[in-house]
């Protein structure tokens, strides 16, 4: 090959090089004009953007609610992928985005859930292309107000020294957590929590996660993730529990609700120790005082006796029975007492006492009662009669004192003026001449 031909050859291989290195110059350049294009904000026409959504929505704070909107824009100005977003107040608080990837009539939702009592604005956003966005003026108004919901106490028959469940059941609800506790109090509203006398348990649901801890409790304060049925209470029940008010307290984030319930607790009677027989005078008259659930039958059982009289009368769970006889007829100590209803029976023979006897505790006992709350009037009384005392007793001390003083003091005036007359009267004698 001659010199000639290597010369050409090199001369052609850089003007192809030359023209490659042009033509990608020239593709990046087109690139680049073509993204500066993309990105150049545009102006629209609102007339053309539009949104069907609901202006007003009411809810609960535990309930959940689906915003459905529609957004209406020209599809030769809006790109796939697009998104929409759902923001709260400020365009910024974005609450929720959907990338829609295909051009088509499409109808979001908006779960709405956990929101605190009051009223809220939500608004909507449309973002495509490169930064390209539009924000509809339209604006969906939220009134949250607090649950009417309560949960559901399910009590059995509860009696005494057989042991039972109860059973909390929280009503369906959005929130992500909540926590389930007991709450017990006697009817006065003092805590009356049986600690010793129950056990607790917590289950998890079935149809959802199972339940997460909030903290690490003895087992009495647990949080639950959606769950349905809540807390158990095994009891030991007692006659000390009836009438106890036991109350099952949801706490959700941002609300709080309870229902309560009374427990009725069954057990046999009890003769209670204010039951009593007296004479009084030719009468023997009885009380039989009977505390059980239900309400128990009391007899007095007087064997061949028949002349008697019998009345009762009943409180709450208490039955006040009566009994009165010619105190002749009777000729032992005690009166037999017994009362009785469906969980049992009990039995007490009471004790006869004579009224003088009595009432000569009773006269001896006002009598100490008597004086002993008069023993601080006596003891100021006493305390005062001292002071007045010890006062006059100075007083006339002093009154004494400065009498004294004071006859002293003229005692030495007329002494002294005494001596003078006598010097005056031994001055004027004169010697006699011898």
């Amino acid at each position: 090959m001659t010199e000639t031909q290597v010369k050409y050859r090199t001369v052609e291989r850089n003007r192809r090089a030359m023209a490659s290195v042009y033509s990608l110059i020239i593709w990046v350049l087109l690139i680049i004009r073509s993204s500066w294009s993309q990105c150049e904000t545009e102006t629209f026409d609102d007339t053309e953007f539009s949104i069907n959504v609901p202006e007003h929505i009411e809810m609960e704070s535990t309930d959940c609610r689906d915003i459905i909107y529609q957004m209406i824009f020209p599809k030769d100005k809006v790109r796939v992928p697009y998104k929409t977003i759902v923001f709260q107040g400020d365009p910024s608080k974005v609450v929720g985005t959907e990338t829609v990837n295909e051009i088509g009539s499409h109808t979001e939702r908006l779960r709405l859930g956990e929101i605190p009592t009051g009223k809220h604005e939500f608004g909507f956003k449309l973002a495509w292309g490169c930064n390209q966005t539009y924000i509809f003026p339209k604006r969906v108004h939220v009134s949250v107000t607090a649950s009417t919901k309560q949960p559901s106490l399910r009590i059995p028959t509860l009696v005494e020294g057989q042991s039972d469940e109860i059973r909390c059941l929280i009503p369906h609800s959005c929130s992500c957590a909540t926590c389930v506790r007991w709450k017990w109090t006697k009817a006065d509203g003092q805590s009356a929590e049986p600690d010793s006398t129950t056990d607790y348990f917590y289950d998890h649901d079935i149809w959802h996660d199972r339940c997460r801890h909030k903290q690490e409790p003895r087992n009495k304060d647990m949080c639950w993730y959606k769950n349905r049925y809540g807390p158990r209470a095994r009891l030991y029940p007692t006659a000390d529990l009836h009438n106890t008010n036991i109350t099952c307290v949801v706490e959700f984030k941002y609300d709080v609700i309870e229902t309560t319930s009374t427990l009725n607790v069954k057990f046999p009677p009890r003769i209670l120790k204010d039951s009593h027989c007296m004479v009084k005078g030719k009468l023997l008259v009885c009380v039989c005082i009977s505390w059980g659930n239900p309400l128990s039958t009391v007899i007095w059982p007087l064997e061949s006796l028949t002349d008697y009289s019998i009345t009762s009368s009943s409180s709450n769970q208490t039955v006040i029975s009566t009994m009165s006889l010619a105190a002749a007829e009777l000729q032992n100590t005690t009166v037999r007492c017994v009362s009785s209803n469906t969980f049992g029976q009990d039995e007490a023979y009471i004790l006869v006492h004579n009224s003088t006897d009595e009432e000569q505790l009773t006269n001896f006992s006002d009598e100490k009662n008597g004086l002993e709350a008069a023993l601080p009037w006596i003891t100021a009384a006493c305390f005062s009669l001292n002071l007045v005392f010890i006062t006059i007793l100075i007083i006339c001390i002093y009154q004494r004192i400065k009498n004294k003083k004071k006859l002293l003091g003229e005692t030495n005036t007329y002494a002294s003026l005494r001596k003078a007359a006598v010097e005056e009267e031994y001055s004027t004698i004169s010697p006699q001449p011898l």
